[in-house]
């Protein structure tokens, strides 16, 4: 007798399960995509598809079986924010609500990994119809939020604009309610992008020396940085100091010294506000320097080979899309200085320059982004 108990209880709880899971394998859902101006690279629709199967460990979009669901999506980029809206159908046209996703990362597949697990909690088990006594109201155009706008709305204390869905519905079923508000979630700026492209950039930049070469060294600086999107970038140098020149102080005599310098850093440290980015880099240089005397009764020209390390720090103001100005200034700590001197007519030697300790630049110019 307990055993048939036990067999019953059990079929009682088993029952309503497998039939739920029946009619979720039986059930099947719709997809369709928009993508605005300026979203080309964002998401696409049968890489979203298959995404959201692969969270469900099953097929929710199959041509079949009738459409249970209809879920619209429209991904759209409003200045630094973009955002993905979704609305939703059941299959007999009720309207059944809206998502909105917004961030303001810096590519838009930041979205991809948020919208896709969205989508699949939507797919799995869709929200009940809304239902809205107020009379239809001319639909809005979808926009994207502002930052503090957004997270405002996300917290009840404001409401994103509705958007209309465009799926077909039938004389006789449930009208969607154009004055609710979309449900909005709020992605932080540095959600990761797993999809993001490479930074490429490129400097040319006018810099001045003090403390490598005699006096101030004018000189001019080409750059090339490379970003991948989760690591720190990294920029490689060259650059040309003009001539400058040292003389003897009671002597028509002396030497002109210029260089040359090639270098290599690491950006671990980036911030943004708004168009300006602010950079702190860490790196080595290798220089060249060239003294030619002049004066004397034997003339000699001495090339001298140094290593440095270095610290920069600068600011750079976005213009453009793809334009920039860049302010820097970084610090050189050479590990080997070379000491120039002359011959007296005693026999002994006198020092003319010898480089500072440590050395300071600053560079100003344009950068393009690849």
């Amino acid at each position: 007798m307990r055993r048939i108990l036990f067999a019953l209880i059990c079929g009682w709880l088993w029952v309503p399960h497998a039939a739920q899971a029946k009619s979720k394998l039986g059930a099947s859902a719709r997809l369709e995509l928009a993508k605005g101006a300026g979203t080309e690279r964002c998401l696409d629709q049968r890489s979203l598809s298959r995404a959201v199967e692969t969270r469900l460990q099953r097929r929710a979009f199959r041509e079949d079986v009738p459409a249970t669901l209809f879920v619209k999506i429209a991904i759209a980029r409003d200045g630094a924010a973009w955002s993905a809206l979704l609305t939703m159908h059941d299959g007999s046209g009720a309207f059944l609500g809206r998502r909105s996703l917004i961030t303001e990362a810096a590519d838009c597949s930041a979205l991809d990994d948020s919208l896709a697990l969205v989508v699949a909690l939507l797919v799995d088990s869709p929200p009940p119809p809304e239902i809205d006594s107020s009379p239809p109201a001319e639909t809005a155009t979808p926009r994207i939020l502002p930052s503090k706008e957004a997270s405002a709305a996300s917290s009840g204390s404001a409401k994103p604009p509705a958007a209309s869905a465009s799926e077909p519905q039938s004389a006789g079923q449930a009208q969607e309610a154009p004055s609710q508000a979309a449900t909005v979630i709020v992605l932080p700026r540095d959600t990761p992008a797993p999809r993001a492209p490479w930074r490429l950039q490129l400097a040319l930049e006018a810099s001045g020396a003090i403390g490598i070469l005699p006096g101030f060294a004018p000189g001019l600086e080409l750059g090339f940085g490379a970003k991948a999107p989760t690591l720190p970038e990294l920029r490689v140098f060259a650059g040309w100091y003009a001539e400058r020149e040292q003389r003897r102080a009671d002597l028509d005599a002396g030497a002109r010294f210029n260089a040359l310098y090639l270098g290599f850093e690491i950006c671990p440290f980036e911030q943004e506000f708004g168009v300006l980015e602010w950079f702190v880099c860490g790196g080595q240089a290798l220089g060249l320097t060239r003294a030619s005397a002049f004066g004397f009764d034997e003339n000699q020209t001495s090339k001298h080979l140094s290593y440095a390390l270095l610290a920069r720090s600068g600011v750079q103001l976005a213009f453009a899309s793809h334009w920039a100005v860049r302010l820097g200034a970084r610090a050189e700590l050479p590990l080997d200085r070379g000491v120039y001197r002359y011959g007296t007519a005693a026999g002994g030697q006198e020092e003319l320059f010898q480089p500072s300790p440590v050395a300071a630049v600053l560079d100003l110019g344009l950068v393009v982004r690849l």
